[in-house]
């Protein structure tokens, strides 16, 4: 005769059979060099990928930083599972049709992993158009949107115009014509430009007059948008300098990567240099370059503030100082052969111009 359980007996029969069916469907992620064995993957937030590790430690990983990932969900993940070891072998063709695939029965935060995925494989694939075309996706995703697409524009474009490179820019201009929010406008502009200058689009001028006054919201700011307004603000600025580009290169200066901070500094003082035609603004004109080379003492990128520096002062009539300048330039331990040779130039015409 069979005893009947008693309601706490049951509860501890159905944990038992919980954590042994955890145990048995666990994930891996692979981050980098390590490994997450025995994982459970658990969301995606803003294209980065969160999930417990065996322990029950929460994770939580930009996407695009994920080597590589097998869900343990039984047979309806066995597309994605076989399209990521495709895609960690290098076949991206062979990975591309799995995720595709996999995108049918996806539901959740899993349409937007699928999404990201199939991104990176179009774009190492050298599929510039359909990468555009999943990008746009994630641009617009739930569980993506601005914060991941700033991290993952595709890398690999053509060197030169072709149909794909036509194609991705027509996707984007359609993209734009739908008045989309301004961080969404933003990575946009920034992507179109980024095809134009890598396929060497005739347009690309014109592209960067508008990229480079953009001001760049928080969830749309990474170092890779930023390494592009830099370019879009260098290009306009050997155009032609207008007075109004300093209010963005303010806010580069303000709001960028540290890593990045150098160049911007070094970009403005030289637009401002350029313009200079008063004491003062030879004077603020060599502010920037100062500043690099205060707070970036052991950068390659301070020896270029010394010398930049030294020109404005040498504006303001102040031939020692400007001297005593390029002198620190040429002694700083790692100077460039670009900056040396003009710093050498700049000694010789103040040496020759120095009072008997």
């Amino acid at each position: 005769m069979c005893r009947k359980t008693t309601f706490p007996e049951r509860i501890a029969v159905l944990l038992f059979v919980s954590v042994a069916a955890s145990c048995l469907r666990a994930d891996q992620v692979v981050v980098g060099d390590e490994s997450y064995i025995g994982a459970k993957i658990v969301g995606l937030i803003d294209g980065r990928l969160r999930f417990l590790g065996a322990d029950g430690s929460a994770h939580t990983v930009k996407l695009n930083d994920v080597t590589m990932m097998v869900v343990d969900r039984g047979g309806v993940f066995a597309d994605f599972n076989e399209a990521e070891r495709f895609r960690g072998r290098g076949e991206m063709q062979r990975a591309a049709v799995r995720y595709r695939r996999m995108q049918r029965l996806a539901e959740g935060f899993w349409s937007d992993v699928i999404v990201i995925r199939l991104l990176q494989t179009l774009d190492a694939a050298g599929q510039i158009d359909k990468a555009v075309e999943e990008y746009i996706r994630v641009l617009n995703g739930r569980r993506s949107g601005p914060a991941a697409a700033a991290y993952l524009f595709p890398r690999n474009v053509p060197q030169r115009a072709s149909a794909r490179v036509g194609r991705a820019i027509d996707q984007i201009d359609g993209a734009l014509s739908r008045k989309p929010e301004a961080g969404q406008r933003v990575l946009l502009e920034a992507l179109r430009f980024d095809i134009m200058r890598r396929s060497g689009d005739k347009r690309v001028a014109s592209g960067a007059a508008r990229v480079a006054s953009l001001s760049i919201p928080v969830a749309a700011r990474s170092q890779t948008v930023y390494a592009i307004l830099l370019d879009a603000q260098r290009r306009d600025v050997e155009r032609a300098y207008r007075p109004e580009l300093l209010a963005s290169m303010d806010r580069a200066v303000r709001d960028c990567p540290r890593s990045l901070l150098p160049d911007f500094l070094l970009l403005k003082g030289g637009a401002l240099l350029k313009a200079a035609s008063t004491e003062d603004e030879l004077i603020r004109a060599s502010w920037p370059f100062l500043r690099a080379a205060i707070h970036f003492p052991d950068d390659p990128r301070a020896a270029q503030g010394l010398y930049g520096a030294a020109l404005a002062v040498e504006g303001l009539g102040r031939a020692d100082r400007a001297r005593n300048l390029l002198a620190e330039c040429l002694a700083h331990a790692k100077l460039t052969d670009e900056v040396r040779e003009s710093a050498l130039v700049a000694q010789e015409r103040m040496a020759s111009s120095k009072p008997e």
